[in-house]
């Protein structure tokens, strides 16, 4: 593939993904008071519990400068929690809490109200495919940023 085409059609599924960000997610983001950036880093730490500030920061995609305000808000709602690691006590480990895996399963419950019928709807394949193509797009990431 040329790289101008991958370039053309990379920009274009971005687009379409933050539309789609933007008009499903942003939404019930703001009904349970979060932004899709305090959203991310629930997803992140939900799914890999104890990272530190500066490997999530990394994987959420949000500037470090950025990320202690983000990660302050988080916390002053209970959502997130800071410890110290058990192995390097001059590190500090993220974890959602008790209270910021209800928020995750309430916004999950208004994804599913909200959308189920259309993801019902469409076939497994269409699902397998995407999630086929975000995980080697992200692959092919990794292999570009080294």
């Amino acid at each position: 593939m040329e790289i101008a085409v991958f370039k053309r059609e990379l920009f274009a599924v971005m687009c379409d993904v933050q539309k789609i960000l933007h008009e499903t997610m942003a939404p019930i983001c703001q009904q349970h008071g979060l932004t899709l950036q305090q959203m991310h880093v629930l997803v992140e730490l939900a799914r890999e519990p104890g990272l530190t500030a500066g490997r999530l920061s990394d994987q959420a995609g949000i500037l470090r400068t950025n990320f202690a305000s983000v990660c302050r808000r988080l916390e002053a709602r209970g959502l997130i929690e800071r410890r110290r690691s058990e192995t390097d006590r001059r590190s500090l480990r993220l974890r959602v809490t008790d209270e910021g895996r209800a928020l995750l399963a309430s916004i999950d419950e208004e994804v599913q109200r909200r959308y189920g019928g259309t993801f019902a709807a469409e076939p497994p394949e269409t699902f397998d495919a995407i999630i086929g193509g975000f995980r080697a797009l992200d692959e092919l990431s990794r292999k570009l940023v080294r």
